[in-house]
């Protein structure tokens, strides 16, 4: 079966990429991060293939005919930035359309890594030609370039290194509503630190607590059956993802979750 979507993890082999930090090379990073979709994908039944899944140098043309001939509708090709900016940047084709990439800054937002621009770029001497070889060359696929954060900003880097499973998982849940497809959050939830924590919370990925009760309490928690109930039903529904918020029904949502949330239940009730 073909697939429906290819996971390019950027850069690779004698070619470490402009995104390194003292925590990470951006190629290592990016094949993390593309690694882990590529699982994810599968996991939701989703086909999905991997321009590369070693460390792997793969010449621009080869990479661009690796896209192109792979059957794929979509490629997400995953990118570390560098050059003094802040949060994440998504580039789409100058004749492809703004959505999957609004919906991508969104959730990477959720997930706790603000958004700089969601954008387009042509050639300095042809303005009908994408500045960008893998919007430009792979053909029909629509691609989109998804810069995860600046190395070479602290609090961005920081997040990278501690937090990357949660923003893969943070363009898998963009890709999913995108394309209608069914998103169930994964098995075993990513990592979450900082913001994800405590009564701030995050409405994206996060670890489970400590003592965490079951939903018929039988983990000795003290939350009535009810509450807990509604609140796996959220989850189970994919309205909810941080596991955080399963132990804290009676702590408030911030307002920018409430947000995130009636904008997944809106797009799931949209005919």
């Amino acid at each position: 079966m073909a697939p429906i979507v290819i996971v390019d993890a950027g850069h690779g082999g004698v070619d470490p990429g402009g995104g390194n930090s003292a925590q990470f090379t951006e190629k290592a990073m990016t094949l993390n991060i593309s690694l882990y979709q590529y699982r994810r994908f599968l996991e939701l039944q989703i086909p999905a293939a991997l321009t590369r899944s070693s460390d792997l140098a793969l010449q621009s043309e080869e990479r661009a005919a690796l896209v192109r001939n792979s059957g794929a509708k979509y490629c997400i090709s995953n990118h570390i930035n560098a050059g003094g900016g802040r949060g994440s940047e998504v580039i789409y084709s100058i004749y492809g359309s703004a959505a999957f990439p609004r919906l991508i800054a969104d959730e990477l937002e959720a997930a706790g890594m603000p958004n700089r621009r969601v954008f387009t770029r042509t050639l300095p001497n042809n303005p009908k030609q994408d500045y960008y070889f893998m919007n430009r060359d792979t053909g029909s696929v629509e691609t989109v370039i998804v810069e995860y954060g600046f190395a070479d900003n602290p609090l961005d880097a920081d997040k990278l290194a501690k937090d990357w499973q949660s923003l893969a998982e943070a363009v898998i849940r963009a890709f999913c509503e995108y394309v209608d497809l069914t998103y169930q959050p994964p098995k075993t939830v990513p990592p979450q630190t900082g913001e994800g924590s405590g009564g701030g919370g995050n409405a994206g990925g996060g670890n489970t607590p400590p003592g965490n009760g079951s939903p018929n309490n039988g983990g000795g928690s003290d939350v009535p059956d009810w509450k807990q109930e509604a609140i796996d039903w959220m989850f189970d529904q994919g309205l909810l993802t941080n596991e955080d918020w399963r132990s804290q029904a009676d702590k408030p949502l911030p307002l920018w979750a409430e947000a995130v949330i009636l904008k997944r239940l809106y797009e799931k009730c949209k005919p």
